[in-house]
């Protein structure tokens, strides 16, 4: 039986037990506690009426690969930034290919949220080995939009 085969028959029979309402709630009650910042992305893509998401965290400011990214950076750049998986659950988690922009007093990290349609494309639930396919989070009327966050510049980037 090929992997994607078993993931897909693992997937059934989970939500068969379970509605697919019931998974992302609970998405999104565990998440606040282990990834707010994805929680809350989750929660406004399923209930924010596409309305621009302004996120309050210190994670991003904190997070050892923005400030990588930034270090990197020149005032005034741009730049599109991937995160792997691994590399930093909580971050790859709220936000992955988002652009990141350095300006004379802010940093600015935006990215346009949209879960595509889909039971060929799976996110883990951070390193928990669940895979919950695009299409689940669809089960409610979800709606495209803007996650943005800023912070000042610090002078050590």
């Amino acid at each position: 039986m090929s992997k994607k085969l078993l993931l897909l028959s693992s997937l059934t029979i989970f939500s068969y037990f379970f509605s697919k309402k019931i998974i992302v709630l609970v998405m999104i009650l565990v998440g606040a506690l282990i990834f707010p910042e994805a929680s809350l992305a989750l929660r406004h893509y399923c209930f924010g009426h596409g309305e621009k998401l302004i996120v309050e965290s210190n994670y991003f400011e904190k997070s050892s690969i923005i400030q990588n990214h930034l270090k990197k950076m020149k005032i005034g750049d741009k730049k599109m930034v991937w995160v792997n998986r691994f590399d930093d659950f909580r971050l790859s988690s709220a936000i992955n290919n988002f652009s990141l922009e350095k300006k004379k007093n802010k940093v600015i990290i935006k990215q346009w949220m949209y879960i595509r349609r889909s039971n060929e494309i799976f996110t883990w639930f951070g390193p928990i080995p669940v895979p919950i396919t695009g299409n689940m989070v669809h089960t409610f009327n979800c709606t495209p939009y803007l996650f943005y966050h800023e912070f000042p510049l610090n002078s050590s980037y």
